[in-house]
């Protein structure tokens, strides 16, 4: 295996790990959220959890069909309880998940995997989407 297809998988385990520490995140973020702010917010992510999951199992399969190994590495979710806090926490990941897919599509374009590639930018323009209705809430 050359260096970029190394290179490659390297970076699709770290996005499929952000993808799957989105998930725990959002869920044990939902969970905690009260009142009328907390509830729209608690809907935005229980939504989104659904997007993380598609992505990461599609970097899961891509990252073996590459020839590599998935390997996750979890973390725990930051203790916040305030729905403010929480969207700013959510904010810093999305912005990361959008630098990481765009990085990883030009080195898909790199080795010659154009179909990964449209996968990717199409992952970039969901967390951009995220990333939007983050900021709206925001206000």
């Amino acid at each position: 295996m050359d260096e970029k297809m190394k290179r490659l998988i390297e970076g699709l385990n770290s996005d499929m790990n952000a993808e799957l520490n989105t998930i725990i995140r959002y869920i044990r973020h939902a969970s905690v959220l009260k009142g009328m702010a907390g509830h729209e917010v608690r809907e935005l992510l229980k939504k989104e959890v659904m997007d993380e999951v598609k992505h990461a199992t599609y970097l899961a399969d891509k990252i073996v069909a590459l020839g590599g190994v998935p390997k996750v590495q979890l973390e725990l979710p930051a203790e916040v309880f305030d729905w403010q806090e929480v969207l700013k926490d959510a904010l810093k990941y999305e912005l990361e998940a959008i630098a990481g897919y765009r990085e990883r599509a030009q080195q898909a374009e790199e080795v010659g995997d154009i179909g990964l590639k449209a996968t990717l930018e199409m992952f970039a323009e969901d967390e951009t989407r995220h990333k939007e209705e983050i900021e709206r809430l925001l206000g």
